[in-house]
């Protein structure tokens, strides 16, 4: 494999610059962001496979090549999606001369995170962040990071990231004041092809809190999600109560999904679901998962 060449910081802001014109604050927090990876020296960077830890990685490979090492948890709760564009971002990233693995991670063995309560991320991301931590402080590299962004940070109700702050775990483009619109604008100036993806959460997020997560249910949940997206649409939720589910799409896509029900039958059926209502798509997450159906 040939390795492309890795990229100074000047040359970086300059080809985002000249990619958004008319984009001074997106900018101006790109140049903190870059300033704050080249700081870093070495880093292991929490690969999700969303756009944010994406993002960020494809910063970091650019800038510190062989010194970023990207880790992605091979996890149930991890839907098949995200695994796919974290091995796309790996594959890209390591062009410039970073690393990618996929690591197991257990905490799905934990009760207090099986239980499902409303502190669930805390305990899932103690153990991701602590794995990662381990191979930083085994392998040498300064820091554990993640793609916490700016808005992030504004939530009133984060466990995962007190697990993150708990480790001493980095967020670069939170630091940099890099907001999830920011994102998507640098990633798409950086020629990351996937830049407007749809927002991913795991798959734990799809069941009610206090409702115990097992791997049979993630595994109905993705295989329901992985159907409804072959049927054409663009941000999916199933949400599983137990026999029920609820469909969430896009406010736009609504009327279609009401009026071509029957695919949406089988496929459901098909995942395990006894039957099925439908709701707007609304960005809750996390097990908060109450609202209307229709």
């Amino acid at each position: 494999m040939t390795l492309a060449r890795r990229l100074s910081t000047p040359s970086l802001i300059a080809t985002v610059r000249a990619a958004l014109p008319d984009g001074a604050v997106a900018v101006a927090h790109f140049e903190s962001l870059v300033g704050i990876v080249d700081d870093l020296g070495s880093c292991v960077l929490a690969l999700s496979g969303g756009i944010d830890s994406s993002f960020l990685f494809a910063v970091a490979s650019r800038l510190l090549g062989p010194r970023c090492l990207a880790v992605t948890g091979d996890s149930l709760a991890v839907p098949a999606w995200d695994r796919a564009d974290a091995r796309d971002a790996g594959a890209a990233a390591e062009l410039y001369g970073a690393s990618w693995r996929v690591v197991a991670t257990r905490e799905l063995d934990d009760p207090r995170y099986a239980q499902n309560p409303r502190s669930r991320c805390f305990f899932c991301k103690s153990e991701v962040y602590g794995v990662l931590d381990t191979i930083a402080r085994s392998e040498g590299y300064a820091w554990v990071v993640d793609g916490t962004n700016a808005n992030d940070v504004e939530a009133s109700d984060r466990p995962g990231m007190a697990a993150g702050r708990a480790l001493g775990v980095r967020s670069p483009l939170a630091e940099a004041g890099v907001t999830k619109s920011d994102v998507r604008a640098l990633a798409q100036a950086l020629g990351l092809r996937d830049w407007d993806r749809p927002s991913s959460a795991c798959l734990s997020s799809r069941i009610p809190f206090g409702a115990r997560i097992t791997p049979e249910r993630l595994r109905r949940v993705e295989s329901a999600e992985l159907g409804v997206r072959a049927l054409g649409y663009t941000q999916v939720r199933v949400r599983d109560f137990g026999d029920r589910a609820r469909v969430e799409v896009e406010a736009a896509q609504m009327s279609h999904l009401l009026a071509n029900s029957q695919p949406v039958d089988a496929t459901l059926q098909a995942a395990g679901f006894a039957s099925w209502s439908a709701a707007t798509y609304v960005g809750t997450g996390a097990g908060d998962i109450g609202g209307t159906d229709l």
